[in-house]
């Protein structure tokens, strides 16, 4: 969107204001972990402080409590800085406002048939992940509420691996689904037809991760099934792969399909055709842009009102 010069002087006054520590595992900076950083972070900050993270394998569990607010993890690449966990629970688990992750990589590899082995673990309100690679098998991402932007993120994983009931919205992301029989890319969780909550996905790719590419054929995913009955997924200007099967959406054993929301608008991709979409009345192909506003940054995040602030670049529109 473009920036008014009110809004770019706020953002000039917001950098030169910012607090800034370094984490190197050689000891070269202010801290040698990640959560010794947090630990010593501000509390209930009204700017931003940022903890760049210099290139290495942290392997941390990590909590950004609800009193630590804006922070900004800032990494050297998501394939360069990575915080990684092997067991049960979340690698990270962001629960104060105003947290940015910035080129950083966060992974759970835990295995195959764990379930609550979750990389990114998010309640924070007005969250921003800009250029993360978020990985994991099953239950790689939970977006447990609040308002969530996801930009220019690698998100992988197996079975519901993008799940909760934020208002999230994901533009430019790449959702890359690992090998296994069975693939569902989303269990949004909507519980109430009052939440104004759903998962957003904009301009993404559904699709196989390059890793597990020559098991291609193997692979048979949906774009997801309702974790709560008012389950809301809205899919525009996307590509959908082959990988997807033609019904598009699946039901979650004892959840009812008829009171979900599922629309897709201008996908592309050999997955994308719609006529043979499952049969159940909030399943439905979006005829006119003014169908799918509600779902767009500045409706379901308020975008408008806090995403330049920050800096990232971000679609207010479809």
């Amino acid at each position: 969107m473009e920036l008014t010069a009110a809004v770019v002087l706020l953002i000039l006054v917001s950098v030169c204001c910012e607090s800034s520590v370094i984490v190197s595992k050689d000891g070269s900076g202010d801290y040698t972990t990640v959560g010794e950083a947090i630990k010593n972070a501000p509390d209930l900050s009204d700017k931003p402080y940022t903890i760049h993270v210099r290139a290495g394998t942290y392997q941390e569990y990590i909590l950004i409590p609800s009193h630590k607010t804006n922070i900004k993890l800032v990494g050297d690449g998501p394939h360069h800085t990575k915080i990684v966990g092997y067991q049960n629970g979340s690698t990270i688990d962001i629960r104060g406002e105003g947290f940015v992750g910035e080129n950083m990589g966060f992974a759970n590899w835990a295995g195959l048939n764990a379930s609550g082995a979750v990389a990114v673990r998010n309640e924070g309100n007005k969250t921003i992940l800009f250029r993360c690679s978020i990985e994991g098998l099953q239950d790689t991402l939970w977006a447990v509420s609040g308002r969530q932007f996801y930009k220019e993120c690698d998100i992988y994983g197996t079975v519901d691996f993008i799940y909760g009931n934020a208002a999230a919205v994901f533009q430019d992301c790449r959702l890359y689904a690992r090998y296994r029989a069975f693939v569902t890319f989303t269990a949004q969780s909507r519980q109430d037809p009052s939440d104004n909550t759903a998962f957003t996905f904009q301009r993404c790719t559904f699709t196989v991760s390059p890793q597990d590419s020559p098991f291609k054929s193997l692979l048979h995913a949906t774009l997801g099934r309702p974790l709560r009955p008012y389950s809301r997924v809205a899919i525009f200007h996307s590509y959908i792969d082959s990988i997807v099967d033609p019904k598009g959406w699946e039901p979650m054993p004892h959840q009812p399909t008829d009171k979900v929301t599922y629309v897709e608008f201008h996908n592309v991709g050999p997955g994308s055709n719609t006529d043979r979409r499952v049969d159940w009345p909030g399943v439905t192909l979006l005829q006119h842009p003014s169908q799918a506003l509600p779902f767009t940054a500045s409706r379901l995040l308020d975008a408008d009102s806090w995403i330049p602030l920050t800096g990232v670049p971000y679609h207010n529109t479809l």
